[in-house]
C-alpha cells in the first residue's frame, strides 16, 4: 500500500496518464501556435487581394510633404508623403501608392533593371537542330517559311527581290504555334535558331513565359513588354519566343478593376510592339505558343501572320520513330536494339501498354476558321522523359544500358495517370 492507502501501482498509473496528457497538451499548443501563424499569413494575403494591385509610379517632384508622381499610363498625381518616408522619397525614384492613389506607401528599392532581368533569358549557343525535330516535317517546313527569311539576310534578299513593296511585309515573322502540351512547340522554335547558328547566321533565342511579364505593380506589366521587345531588337537577329501567351492575351472584356486595366494595358502594349511594322522588327521573328488558342484576343490573332497546329504523334509508326530517336541517344540493351532501331518485339510490348491510354485535344479558333479534334496516346515529351528516367535509373543501379524492363516500368507509370480531355471550343 502506498501513502493514504492508495495502492502504489494505481499512483504510478495515474502519473503516467498525467504525463501523457501533459505531452498531448504541449503538442496541441504547438499546433495552435502554428495554426495562428498560418491564419495570420492568410489574413495578410486576403488583405493584399482586397487592396488590389498597388500602383507604382515615378516621382517627378517633391514639394514639402507632397510628391508629384507619374504612373506608367501617364497620369500625374499629387500625393502625400508620410513622415517616415519623407527622407526617402526623391525625384527619379519609383514609389508605391495606396490603392486610392492618395499617399506614398513605400519606396521601390532599385532592383535589376528590366533589361538586365530579361537579358538572363538570352540563349546564344543552342544545341537543337532541324534533324532533332522528329515527326513534324510539315509543321517545321511551315515555320521555316514564316520566319527563316526574316532572320537570314541571304534568304531575305531573295524574297525582297520578289516582294518589292515593303507594305506587304508588315506582319512577316509573327507565328502562333498551338497544340497539346509536350508536342514540340518550343523545340521547333529552338531548332530554327540552332540551325541558323550552325550554318553561320548568328541568331539569339529569347524564351519568356508570358506570366513572367505580369507584375504586381500597376503599370509595370506594360513596361515589361516594352523592355522585352527593346532587348530583343537589340539582340537581333533573334527569335523572341513567348510561351503560354494566353496568360496575357485573352480576349478583352469590360474592365472593372485596376488588375483588369493592367492586363489590358499589357495586351495593348504587345499589339503596339508587334504592329510597329517590318522595319522596326527587322531581323526579329516573334513566335507565340499556347495550348489554349481559342481564348486569344482577335486583335492579336489578326496581327499574327501564320497559325500552325503542332500535333501529337497520331500513329503507331510515329510513336516508334520517337522511341528510336530518343533511345539512339543512350546506351540500350543489345537484345532490344538492332541496326539503330528498337526491335519490333520490344516495341510491341510497350505499344500494348501505350495504346490503352486515350487523350483528346479539341479546340476551335473562330477568327481563323480552325477546328481541331485529335485523339492520341503519348507525346514526344512523354517519350523523352521515359527514356531519360530509364537511363537515370540504369546509371543509379550501375547497369550498363537501358533495358526493356525499365522502359516498361516508366510506361506503366505514365498510363496510370488520369487521362485528359482538353476541350477549348
Amino acid at each position: 500500500m502506498g501513502f493514504l492507502g492508495i495502492p502504489l501501482r494505481a499512483k504510478m498509473y495515474d502519473y503516467a496518464k498525467v504525463l501523457e496528457l501533459e505531452r498531448e497538451l504541449i503538442r496541441k499548443e504547438r499546433q495552435i501556435e502554428y495554426l495562428q501563424l498560418e491564419l495570420k499569413r492568410y489574413q495578410t494575403a486576403i488583405e493584399e487581394l482586397r487592396q488590389g494591385m498597388r500602383p507604382v509610379g515615378l516621382v517627378q517632384d517633391v514639394v514639402e510633404s507632397n510628391a508629384y508622381v507619374r504612373l506608367e499610363a501617364g497620369q500625374l498625381y499629387e500625393v502625400t508623403i508620410p513622415p517616415n518616408l519623407k527622407d526617402k522619397v526623391q525625384p527619379g525614384l519609383l514609389v508605391v501608392l495606396t490603392p486610392n492613389k492618395g499617399a506614398v506607401l513605400n519606396v521601390v528599392e532599385r532592383r535589376l533593371t528590366e533589361k538586365d532581368l530579361w537579358s538572363l533569358k538570352i540563349e546564344k549557343n543552342i544545341n537543337v537542330f532541324y534533324e532533332d525535330v522528329v515527326g513534324l516535317d510539315k509543321e517545321l517546313k511551315e515555320l521555316r517559311k514564316a520566319v527563316e527569311w526574316v532572320l537570314s539576310p541571304a534568304i531575305r534578299h531573295k524574297r525582297e527581290s520578289i516582294v518589292r513593296d515593303s507594305r506587304l511585309l508588315e506582319e512577316a515573322g509573327t507565328v502562333l504555334l498551338f497544340g497539346p502540351p509536350g508536342t514540340g512547340k518550343t523545340y521547333m522554335a529552338k531548332a530554327v535558331a540552332g540551325s541558323l547558328n550552325k550554318y553561320g547566321q548568328r541568331t539569339a533565342f529569347i524564351k519568356v513565359e508570358a506570366y513572367e511579364l505580369v507584375s504586381k505593380w500597376l503599370g509595370e506589366s506594360a513596361r515589361n513588354v516594352r523592355e522585352l521587345f527593346r532587348l530583343a531588337r537589340g539582340e537581333a537577329p533573334c527569335i523572341l519566343f513567348i510561351d503560354e501567351v494566353d496568360a496575357i492575351a485573352r480576349a478583352r472584356t469590360e474592365i472593372t478593376s485596376d488588375a483588369g486595366r493592367d492586363v489590358q494595358g499589357m495586351l495593348n502594349q504587345l499589339l503596339t510592339e508587334i504592329g510597329e511594322g517590318f522595319h522596326a522588327n527587322k531581323d526579329m521573328a516573334i513566335i507565340f505558343a499556347t495550348n489554349l488558342p481559342s481564348v486569344i484576343d482577335p486583335a492579336l490573332l489578326d496581327r499574327i501572320r501564320k497559325v500552325i497546329y503542332v500535333p501529337p504523334p497520331r500513329s503507331k509508326e510515329d510513336v516508334k520513330k520517337l522511341f528510336d530517336f530518343y533511345l539512339s541517344k543512350v546506351s540500350v540493351d543489345p537484345n532490344i536494339w538492332k541496326d539503330g532501331k528498337m526491335t519490333m518485339d520490344a516495341f510491341e510490348e510497350l505499344w500494348k501498354l501505350i495504346r490503352s491510354r486515350r487523350l483528346i485535344y479539341e479546340v476551335s479558333i473562330q477568327p481563323r476558321n480552325i477546328k481541331v479534334f485529335d485523339e492520341y496516346w503519348i507525346t514526344p515529351r512523354d517519350i523523352k522523359n521515359i527514356v531519360q528516367e530509364a537511363a537515370s535509373d540504369a546509371a543509379f543501379q550501375e547497369e550498363e544500358h537501358v533495358t526493356l524492363e525499365r522502359l516498361v516500368e516508366y510506361v506503366k507509370g505514365l498510363i496510370s495517370e488520369k487521362p485528359s480531355h482538353m476541350s477549348f471550343l
